[in-house]
C-alpha cells in the first residue's frame, strides 16, 4: 500500500508543531516540503531553518520537493535534513549533475515532471534517481484541482520500473482529496501527497479516513 506524505503547505502557519505533531502521532512517515523561490514559480515558501527545526523534532522523512530555478545553490543545506530531495525536470539546471550532487550528499535524488511534461522526457534520468514526482497540478499554489490525465503517467513509470529493472519510488501530488484518493491509490504509486485533505479540519480524522481510502483501494 502507498504511503501518505503530508504537505505542510496547507496546515495551520501560526500552529505549524501542533499540526505536524497531530500528524505524525497519526500514523504520517512523511513530510512533503514545498520550497518555492519566486522565481520557477510564483510564490515563496519556508526555507532551511524551518527543515530542520522538522527533523530535529520529528522522526519523518522529509522530502524537499525544488521548486526552484538554481537548487545548487541550496544542495548542501537541504540534503543535511531531507531523505529525498526533489528537483524539477522542467528547471533551468544540467539535470544529470544535479542529480549526482544530491547523491554524493547523503539524500536520494528525486525528479519531479509537470503535469504537460511526458514521461517520455525523463526516461534519459530515471537510472539515476530514487524518486519521482507526479505533479497533478501546475506547481506553485496548494489547493487546485487535479489534472487527471497527468496521474496516467503512474502506470506507464510503474511499467517502465519494471521492464527496466529499475529502483525508484512513483509519487503523486496535486488537488488529491476525499473524493479521489481512492482511484489514485488504484494507479499503484508510492507515495501520495495532501495538503488540504490532512490539514483541514480534523487532522486525525482527514488521516485515517484517507488512509482508509488507499488500503481498500491500492495495489501492492
Amino acid at each position: 500500500m502507498a504511503e501518505l506524505s503530508a504537505s505542510i503547505l496547507s496546515a495551520d502557519l501560526l500552529n505549524l508543531e501542533r499540526d505536524i505533531s497531530t500528524a505524525v502521532n497519526s500514523g504520517i512517515k512523511w513530510i512533503h516540503l514545498d520550497i518555492m523561490d519566486g522565481h520557477f514559480v510564483p510564490n515563496l515558501t519556508m526555507g532551511i531553518p524551518f527543515g530542520k527545526a522538522i527533523k530535529r523534532k520529528f522522526d519523518v522523512n522529509i522530502e524537499s520537493h525544488m521548486m526552484v530555478s538554481n537548487p545548487d545553490m541550496y544542495l548542501e543545506e537541504y540534503c543535511s535534513f531531507s531523505s529525498v530531495m526533489t528537483i524539477h525536470y522542467e528547471s533551468p539546471v544540467q539535470t544529470s549533475r544535479v542529480l549526482e550532487s544530491i547523491k554524493n550528499r547523503g539524500s536520494s535524488p528525486g525528479i519531479a515532471v509537470n503535469p504537460k511534461t511526458p514521461v517520455s522526457k525523463i526516461e534519459g534520468f530515471l537510472p539515476l534517481v530514487k524518486y519521482v514526482l507526479v505533479m497533478a497540478v501546475e506547481p506553485g499554489f496548494t489547493g487546485q484541482k487535479m489534472i487527471e490525465e497527468a496521474t496516467q503517467k503512474i502506470p506507464i513509470l510503474r511499467e517502465y520500473r519494471e521492464r527496466e529493472k529499475l529502483n525508484f519510488m512513483i509519487g503523486v501530488d496535486g488537488g488529491i482529496n476525499r473524493e479521489n484518493i481512492s482511484k489514485i491509490a488504484a494507479l499503484g504509486p508510492d507515495i501520495i501527497v495532501s495538503a488540504s485533505a490532512i490539514f483541514s479540519g480534523n487532522i486525525v480524522e482527514n488521516i485515517k479516513f484517507l488512509k482508509s481510502s488507499m488500503k481498500e483501494n491500492g495495489n501492492g
